[in-house]
């Protein structure tokens, strides 16, 4: 039987998670999420969303191109920015209160940004990494034919795929949403909240594909 399955349980909270950032950068002193988009999920339902702007103890600086990628408009985060220590309890609660954190490529990249938000503030974060869910490591997980084993940690296994890759095997969130024939926008891909919304429509798809 596989009751026990993500899929089947309706009772988890799942909170998904985007960090649009300066650059790739994975430590603070040169890179800092200037945007937080969150979405909690229920049920397989929408129950909430919050935008994050976030203003920092210095300028946020982006180069010409990574302003261009991730859409960044200096008029409107001036506008909506709320400085970082104001923002961070409404972060901390949807993380530490929620069964689950989804995002993509969310080991890889956004993990190194929470991790350090959550030490400024002089907090622990070791209990993020074990609930989080990476859609990009589920992806490699289908195609390259390695189920998960439930005698290991989702952890391990989703760490085991992360520097995986094959050639021609594609598994950013814009091939996924094209191979599962998901309807999406590419113009406002980099768009936070708008990111999650097709990250939940690929997990959609991939809980079917995993068994966990």
């Amino acid at each position: 039987m596989d009751e026990h399955l993500l899929r089947f349980d309706k009772d988890k909270n799942y909170t998904f998670i985007d960090c649009e950032t300066e650059n790739l950068c994975l430590h603070d002193f040169h890179n800092l999420p200037w945007q937080i988009g969150m979405i909690k999920v229920k049920g397989g339902k929408i129950v909430a969303n919050e935008d994050l702007w976030v203003e920092w103890d210095r300028e946020i600086n982006l180069s010409e191109g990574a302003a261009r990628i991730t859409k960044f408009d200096k008029g409107k985060y001036d506008s909506l920015k709320k400085p970082y220590d104001k923002l961070f309890e409404k972060m901390r609660s949807w993380l530490d209160d929620c069964d689950y954190i989804v995002g993509h490529n969310v080991l890889g990249f956004d993990i190194y940004l929470i991790n350090n938000y959550y030490k400024k503030m002089g907090l622990d974060h070791k209990h993020i990494a074990p609930k989080m869910i990476d859609t990009n490591c589920l992806a490699k997980g289908v195609k390259f034919g390695l189920k998960f084993n439930s005698e290991e940690s989702l952890l391990a296994y989703q760490y085991k795929l992360l520097h995986t890759r094959k050639r021609g095997v594609r598994t950013n969130l814009k091939a996924l949403a094209k191979e599962y024939e998901i309807d999406f926008d590419e113009s406002r891909l980099h768009e936070a909240l708008y990111d999650l919304e097709v990250n939940i429509k690929v997990w959609d798809k991939l809980k079917w594909m995993v068994e966990i």
